[in-house]
C-alpha cells in the first residue's frame, strides 16, 4: 500500500511538471512567436502562463515548500483572479477587433484588492501554524485572519469565474446573432469558433474543479490526491485539445487569407485595366457617334422611300 501511494505521488508530481512545462512553453510561443497586429496574443499567452502556474503549484508539498504551505498558497491565490478578466478581455478585443495598446484595465482591480488584503493579512497574522493545510482548515473559534481568508477566497474566486462566464457567453451570443444574419463565412467565423471552444473548455474544467475540489472543501471533506490528479489530468488533456484545434484554425485562416490575396489583386487589376482602356474624350466621341448613327439611318430610309 505504501509503494502504491508513493508511486501515485510521484505520478502526480510528474503530471504537474509536464502540464506546467507544456503550458509555459505554449504561453511563450504565443506571446513571442505567434503575433497578432492588435496585440491580443499577449493576453492569450498570459492565460496559458497562469494555467502553467496552477500546474506548478501541484509540485509543492510540506517537504519542498520554501514557506508554510498554506501561507504560500494564500499568496498565490490573488494571481488566479486575473485569469477570467484576461479571458474576457481577449474575447472582447478579438470580437471587436480593437487595436489600441493593452493597458491596466478596471477588470484587474479585484485581483489587486485581493492581493493587498492577503499581503496585509499575512504580515499582521501571528497565528500561522506550519502544520495547517489550505485544504484542512480547523474550525476552532479562534481561527486566525489568514485562515478566514483561506476559507473565503475560493468561494469569491468561484463567484468571479461564474460572473465572467455569463458575460462572455452573452457577448458571444450577440456576435453570433449578427454574423448568422449576414450569412458570411470569413476569418471572423474562424475567430468566433476559436473563442467559443476556448470558453467552453475553460468552463468545463472550472465545473470539474468546483464539483471535485471547491464543494468538498466547504463541506469539510478531505480532498484526496486522486481527485486533484484527475483535475490536473483533465486540464492537461484540454490544453492538448486546444493546442491542436488552435493550430487547425490557424491553418484554415492562413488558407483563407491566401485565397483573398489571390482573388483580390486579379479583380482589381481587371477593373483597373478596363478603366484605363478609354479616357474621357474617347468616351465622349463614342457617345457622339452613337447619337449620329440613328440620324444617318433615318436619312437613308427617307432617300429609299423617295426613290
Amino acid at each position: 500500500m505504501n509503494e502504491f501511494s508513493s508511486f501515485f505521488l510521484q505520478s502526480y508530481w510528474w503530471l504537474s511538471l509536464l502540464g506546467g512545462l507544456h503550458c509555459f512553453g505554449l504561453g511563450l510561443y504565443i506571446r513571442y512567436l505567434y503575433r497578432e497586429g492588435n496585440g491580443n496574443h499577449k493576453l492569450l499567452g498570459s492565460i496559458f502562463s497562469l494555467i502553467a502556474l496552477y500546474f506548478f503549484t501541484g509540485m509543492l508539498n510540506k517537504d519542498n515548500a520554501p514557506a508554510p504551505i498554506h501561507l504560500l498558497f494564500m499568496l498565490i491565490i490573488p494571481v488566479y483572479f486575473l485569469l477570467m478578466p484576461l479571458l474576457y478581455l481577449y474575447c472582447y478585443r478579438s470580437l471587436h477587433n480593437i487595436r489600441r495598446s493593452i493597458s491596466f484595465s478596471r477588470h484587474f482591480y479585484l485581483a489587486l484588492i485581493v492581493a493587498i488584503v492577503v499581503i496585509t493579512a499575512s504580515l499582521l497574522s501571528k497565528n500561522v501554524t506550519p502544520d495547517l493545510s489550505i485544504i484542512e482548515l480547523s474550525y476552532e473559534s479562534n481561527m486566525s485572519l489568514i485562515n478566514k481568508l483561506g476559507a473565503l477566497l475560493p468561494g469569491l474566486l468561484s463567484m468571479q469565474t461564474c460572473i465572467y462566464f455569463i458575460l462572455i457567453i452573452r457577448m458571444l451570443q450577440k456576435y453570433r446573432g449578427r454574423s448568422y444574419k449576414a450569412h458570411q463565412e470569413s476569418l471572423r467565423d474562424i475567430k468566433f469558433r476559436w473563442l467559443l471552444v476556448l470558453t467552453f473548455a475553460m468552463m468545463v474544467n472550472w465545473l470539474i474543479r468546483t464539483v471535485l475540489v471547491i464543494l468538498p472543501f466547504y463541506l469539510g471533506d478531505q480532498i484526496s490526491q486522486l481527485t486533484q490528479a484527475f483535475t490536473q489530468l483533465t486540464l492537461l488533456l484540454t490544453i492538448y485539445v486546444l493546442a491542436i484545434y488552435g493550430l487547425q484554425q490557424i491553418t484554415r485562416a492562413a488558407y483563407l487569407r491566401g485565397r483573398l490575396t489571390i482573388t483580390t489583386p486579379s479583380g482589381a487589376s481587371r477593373n483597373k485595366a478596363s478603366t484605363q482602356l478609354l479616357n474621357s474624350e474617347e468616351l465622349n466621341y463614342l457617345q457622339d457617334l452613337l447619337k449620329e448613327d440613328p440620324k444617318t439611318d433615318e436619312d437613308s430610309n427617307k432617300s429609299h422611300q423617295v426613290e
